[in-house]
């Protein structure tokens, strides 16, 4: 009876509450929607008291421990992912995702960015595989971006600054083909041109190069970008290309002779020359000192002149000079030569001749002429060398070289008759030693006493080098830090099965065989006094939620009532038993129950 009036109580109240969340009702009522909360934390209760539910707890709780250690342990270990390239085509995309996926990278595409991201712990072996493949072989087109961004509407300006902007990034994409360089980016600075050539202004460029990790851009490469990037551009001259590296250097620099000193090939040809020689000193001397106790600095006087001259010698052979070539002239003319006094008649011509029937030769006159010419050349051969020297340029005038070798250790000594330990005894280089390792430099750098070589070397103590601890601190390294997590993870899985889980399967386990002792101890072995409970009742009580064996046991011991015999004797009214009835069943309930139950079985 009393669960069907709970069952009808519940009904009532479920439906009361349906009545108060009706859309006819306008909103709910705070009441009761807090009767139903109560009500459905009721019924959760009256399934958790249930038997079956009661067993199988245990098990249930062990289940969801697993499965919330499982997904700590996941997300403990879930790895990081980093993005492998930035700005690559979506061909190179898709061809670094399947070489990373074929060579088991496990790469996992980011759908906020679209790019390839692989685990961080393999960064940078992907990236040496991907530069292995070659990949990525291009880079973004800037032309492309054009095609896609014409409208009628646009201006003249925007034109000419997506235009200046796509060239920008397809001589970027240029650049980036020298294997040397890892990014490049280009700004170009091109005015507006005039119609009149006197007021046109010449177009500029400036270059930012960042090379890879570990490499030198050469000067050679820096006046190849910049003749790159000066031919691309219409009346781009190479002098108006600037070209910095990632560290703001400048890269160019004028190949022409300075007015304040040597150009930078010049500097580029002293340095590589002083290098070469000191690193000659090393490799003589590292084996005799040991490693990392020379030091070692050359400075060279260079001569960059130039010197041309010609020599024409006619006489190698020193015989004493001759003519080389003789040229004779000779005329005669038998004429008379015009004379006389001006204007008297000894200048008149002669008269006109007649003609003659006399055949016979005359005599020539006086009046006739006769002239005769003679020209001779005479050529002697004679020995002829010409000469065209040009001095050598980058001549050494003058090498000076200093060497620093670090002492040697001290020598150990043993320790005294009274067995105190004694200071090590110095070993400097003798005399001797430091003009031999002298005489070794100077032949490997080539020394001339006439061209003025200075030559020292001296010994010193050097200070010892301060280690640099690279390692990282463990709390910053993610191995360690993954290990502590799991670590700790595991710990709090062990206690919650030790503590929890544990006594939870053996209590369930063994909670039969408990009550059977239990009850076989607490039995005594003649009938029960009255108010005290049989073994048929002992045997169907049942263990309660979150009790003990103890409290089992304290249920099971026979209790004495408070309330005497002599107080049910004095009770004669009827209200004064009732009174006391109540009393006795607020006392001991079990009592009073198990003799209704007995009372009901008689009956």
């Amino acid at each position: 009876m009393a669960n069907m009036s709970l069952a009808n109580a519940g009904g009532n109240s479920n439906v009361s509450d349906a009545v108060a969340l009706s859309p006819g009702n306008g909103s709910a009522n705070p009441n009761s929607l807090a009767s139903t909360a109560a009500s459905q934390l009721g019924q959760v209760k009256q399934l958790l008291d249930q038997p079956a539910v009661k067993k199988a707890m245990p098990a249930l709780l062990l289940a969801i421990m697993l499965l919330i250690f499982g997904l700590a342990y996941t997300w403990i270990n879930a790895p990081t992912y980093r993005q492998i390239a930035v700005g690559i085509t979506e061909a190179d995309q898709q061809a670094a995702f399947d070489a990373l996926k074929t060579a088991d990278f496990k790469p996992v595409l980011d759908s906020s960015t679209g790019q390839v991201t692989v685990p961080t712990t393999r960064y940078h072996e992907a990236r040496i595989f991907l530069a292995a493949k070659g990949l990525p072989k291009t880079a973004p087109s800037g032309m492309d971006a054009l095609k896609d961004q014409s409208a009628m509407t646009t201006s003249q300006f925007m034109e000419q600054a997506r235009y200046n902007q796509a060239m920008e990034q397809e001589l970027a994409r240029s650049i980036l083909q020298i294997d040397s360089i890892q990014s490049a980016r280009v700004h170009l600075a091109m005015p507006k041109q005039s119609a009149f050539v006197r007021d046109r202004t010449p177009p500029k460029a400036s270059v930012v190069l960042t090379p890879f990790p570990g490499r030198v851009l050469s000067q050679t490469q820096v006046q190849a970008v910049v003749n790159l990037v000066a031919s691309s551009i219409p009346m781009l001259s190479a002098d108006n290309v600037s070209v910095v590296d990632n560290h703001g250097k400048l890269l160019t620099d004028n190949q022409t002779q300075s007015n304040l000193g040597m150009t930078a090939a010049q500097t580029q040809h002293k340095e590589k020359m002083e290098e070469s020689l000191r690193q000659r000193i090393d490799e003589i001397l590292t084996p005799i000192t040991g490693d990392a106790n020379v030091r070692a600095q050359v400075n060279m006087t260079l001569d960059f002149t130039e010197t041309e001259m010609t020599t024409e010698n006619f006489d190698p052979s020193e015989k004493g000079a001759k003519t080389r070539s003789e040229v004779l002239s000779e005329e005669r003319n038998t004429a008379k030569e015009a004379g006389g006094i001006p204007g008297t008649l000894s200048n008149t011509p002669p008269p006109a001749p007649s003609a003659s029937t006399n055949t016979t030769a005359a005599n020539p006159t006086q009046d006739e002429k006769t002239v005769n010419n003679s020209h001779t050349t005479r050529n002697y051969e004679l020995d002829r060398l010409v000469k065209h020297v040009k001095g050598a340029t980058g001549t050494v005038q003058r090498l000076s070289v200093a060497v620093v070798i670090n002492e040697r250790a001290p020598i150990p000594q043993p320790k005294n008759d009274k067995g105190e330990a004694q200071d090590p005894k110095p070993n400097p280089y003798t005399p001797e030693e430091i003009e031999h390792l002298q005489s070794l430099v100077r032949s490997v750098v080539g020394f001339n006493e006439a061209r003025g070589d200075v030559v020292t070397v001296i010994p010193a103590k050097f200070e010892p080098e301060q280690v640099v601890d690279m390692r990282l601190p463990w709390y910053k390294d993610d191995a360690v830090m993954n290990l502590i997590k799991s670590g700790f993870l595991g710990l709090v899985f062990i206690a919650f099965l030790l503590l929890v889980v544990k006594p939870a399967v053996g209590h369930v386990l063994n909670r039969d065989k408990e009550i059977a002792e239990a009850v076989a101890a607490a039995m005594p072995a003649t009938q029960p006094a009255d108010g005290e409970l049989s073994a048929d009742d002992m045997n169907a009580i049942q263990l309660g939620d979150g009790e003990t064996l103890e409290q089992m046991k304290a249920k099971l011991k026979p209790k004495k009532s408070s309330i005497s015999m002599e107080m049910l004797d004095t009770a004669n009214s009827y209200d004064d038993k009732v009174a006391l009835v109540r009393l006795l069943v607020a006392e001991d309930s079990g009592r009073v129950a198990s003799v209704l139950k007995n009372m009901i079985k008689a009956a």
